[in-house]
């Protein structure tokens, strides 16, 4: 008759038995007698000593864990819900070696038994594989997605309703003093209450800016062939309503490709960074705007837009894609700071990536680009 040695590990926290080819406990550790029987009672039905009873429907789950044990020679696994000794309800998760002598017969199987409501003994003693690992961060990820987007979506009914209620009454109560203020002919009350008024108009742009950019979080990314050349023309026609943009040479690439992309979102993009190119060259006495753009040897493409207006600080580049960060004052240019926020945003949406360079009095560059796997091989012709 083969020797059955004790089990080792008596003291981690975990549960260990040798159980028999007929189903029965020939020995545990320390651990598995203090969770369930408190003493030693050996040539115990494993159901038995786990605190199962005999009409459990859990039976029978045990049983075919026990059998597939027998038939595969494979480790297998089955969560249960026990109880210890002393009425404590836990998660567990049973696990089972064959054991095989060398002639091929099965002799019984090691177990082991973990509590699940302390993961810390699963991650200790059975690693998690790498499927598992990736499976976890996935799940916590798609966790932490859905509070954002809950978040932005209760951001955004604050903005559209709860703020722009107190805006309405300070701007009829403004109007009311507007009016006042005509009537008894008071300039200086006149001047406060415009500024106000202008106050309050700001805050509103920036309530519908914010409100632009939470959506543009949650919109949905409309993936078709775009050609950019008709886009960025389109978009000319517009912008050379200004009066500043007769004098602007426009530079564009003859050459610019299809895409893949939204092309309602990826118009927004281009219209920003052109508009902001536009604007702070307008007191350049020979204003230069170009659009071009190359391919990557990994098949990334990468679009910019070249100026050689006023420019900024280099240090501050980064911050020209944050919400409502100017580099010039108000007074100068006009503009809350959005815009290029907002192109950055959609362009992450597509997911690339974009990037300022600038020198005061040396122009600026935007640029960005798109992966290969949102562009098309076919150019426009």
């Amino acid at each position: 008759m083969a020797e059955w040695p004790l089990p080792p590990g008596d003291r981690l926290p975990c549960a260990l038995l040798l159980i028999t080819a007929d189903g029965m406990v020939h020995s545990a550790n320390t651990t598995a007698h203090a969770w369930f029987e408190g003493q030693a009672h050996p040539m115990t039905p494993l159901a038995h000593f786990l605190g199962i009873s005999e009409h459990d429907e859990r039976v029978g789950a045990l049983d075919g864990f026990i059998e597939g044990l027998r038939h595969t020679g494979q480790m297998r696994e089955l969560r249960l819900a026990l109880y210890r000794h002393t009425g404590e309800r836990f998660s567990a998760l049973l696990m089972g070696m064959p054991l095989i002598d060398p002639g091929g017969l099965y002799l019984g199987f090691d177990a082991m038994v973990l509590d699940l409501s302390r993961w810390q003994d699963r991650e200790t003693l059975v690693p998690y594989t790498r499927a598992e690992n990736l499976q976890a961060q996935l799940e916590s990820r798609t966790r932490s997605q859905g509070l954002a987007l809950r978040d932005i979506d209760a951001f955004a009914q604050i903005l559209s309703h709860d703020l722009r209620t107190p805006l309405r009454h300070a701007r009829g109560y403004l109007r009311l003093m507007r009016e006042h203020a005509d009537q008894v002919d008071d300039p200086v009350q006149r001047e406060y209450t415009q500024s106000a008024m202008r106050a309050v108009e700001g805050m509103n742009g920036m309530i519908d800016a914010l409100l632009d950019f939470t959506r543009l979080s949650r919109v949905r990314v409309d993936a078709q062939a775009v050609p950019l050349g008709p886009l960025v023309q389109g978009l000319l026609v517009h912008l050379n309503r200004h009066p500043h943009a007769a004098r602007v040479s426009w530079r564009i690439d003859p050459d610019l490709p299809v895409v893949r992309g939204d092309p309602m979102l990826l118009a927004q993009a281009f219209s920003h960074v052109l508009d902001n190119a536009l604007k702070f060259t307008r007191s350049v006495q020979e204003p230069r705007i170009e659009v071009g753009w190359q391919e990557g040897a990994d098949g990334t493409r990468l679009f910019y837009v070249n100026d050689n207006g006023v420019g900024f600080d280099r240090r501050a580049a980064d911050k020209v894609f944050t919400l409502f960060q100017r580099q010039h004052h108000s007074l100068d240019y006009e503009g809350m700071g959005v815009g290029l926020a907002l192109m950055r945003r959609i362009i992450e949406r597509h997911g690339g990536i974009a990037r300022c360079e600038s020198s005061p009095g040396q122009g600026c560059r935007v640029s960005f680009t798109l992966p290969p796997d949102l562009a098309d091989s076919a150019r426009e012709g």
